[in-house]
């Protein structure tokens, strides 16, 4: 089974004055991003507006960014939704399209009670070959996985880590100490030190899009025991999760990456950039940190 890498960003998905996909750009970006340091990319996640998108969107994402990326960069393929069946023709789909993993959320709105989430995991990850990381956010969703849960999945051969955004240390902790072999990807960017200081395998992150050179380092100052290297780098960076968060996401993140002169369009509605004012706090308080890209003038 491919290795998933460490570090990865939730892609934004770049679009055309019209609205439409910009394949090209989604690939120009998708380069760029493990050019300044991450592993990988997840395309088609919530940053990446996935409930916004049509089945053959994703396919074509998925295919484009895997054949710019090549074998060496992670592609992981958001092919979860809140209906199994869907989810799982999208992982087929994901499969055909070269990525090398999938990542699939809790099932948001319905509510599900715990064995509907391992039911709906069960039946994704024996629908592929494909290694499958599960998402569990329960502010965006509506519902979380336990602990116990957890450990269910992580008994299933692909089913290989969890995204954790929940925001609990102790509970990810009951879930190393449960599956020692069973990967975390921190799910908050301002978890992702402490989460790594515990053992957690990487990130799958917005704030790399501008910032992944600073965590790859964080990141490596962890793995060699220099943690208070490691520490300096977080205290800095927390701030800059603040600002990229400030309208939400994936408005902020978006915001911002067209501020940087990205030129990935409007976003798709409902989502909206921030207003000029959130707009201009988000911009100030980076332009008081190294970035991976010039902050625009202005």
């Amino acid at each position: 089974m491919t290795e998933i890498g460490r570090l990865l960003t939730a892609m934004v998905t770049p679009y055309m004055p019209d609205g439409s996909v910009d394949y090209a750009h989604a690939r120009r970006l998708a380069g760029h991003l493990v050019r300044i340091g991450n592993h990988g990319v997840v395309v088609t996640g919530t940053t990446g507006e996935s409930p916004l998108l049509n089945d053959d969107e994703k396919a074509r994402l998925w295919e484009e960014t895997k054949q710019e990326l090549g074998a060496g960069a992670t592609v992981v393929a958001g092919s979860g939704t809140n209906d199994t069946r869907h989810s799982i023709h999208l992982t087929r789909l994901a499969e055909r399209a070269g990525a090398d993993a999938v990542l699939c959320v809790v099932p948001y709105y319905l509510k599900p009670p715990q064995e509907g989430i391992f039911q709906h995991f069960r039946a994704i990850a024996e629908s592929t070959s494909l290694p499958v990381i599960v998402y569990n956010v329960p502010g965006r969703v509506g519902t979380g996985m336990t602990v116990e849960t957890t450990l269910r999945l992580a008994e299933i051969p692909n089913i290989i880590g969890n995204k954790e955004a929940n925001g609990d240390l102790a509970h990810t902790a009951r879930v190393m100490e449960g599956a020692p072999e069973f990967k975390i990807w921190s799910g908050n960017d301002n978890d992702n030190f402490h989460l790594w200081c515990m053992g957690a395998w990487g990130a799958i992150s917005v704030t790399s899009h501008i910032v992944a050179s600073q965590q790859r380092a964080m990141l490596e100052h962890v793995l060699a025991g220099r943690l208070p290297e490691a520490a300096a780098i977080h205290r800095k960076l927390c701030a800059v999760t603040d600002a990229c968060f400030l309208n939400g996401s994936p408005s902020t993140i978006r915001y911002v990456l067209r501020q940087l002169g990205f030129k990935i369009g409007e976003p798709r509605l409902p989502v909206v950039e921030p207003d000029a004012g959130v707009g201009a706090k988000v911009m100030a308080e980076l332009a008081k940190h190294r970035l991976d890209v010039l902050v625009a003038a202005g």
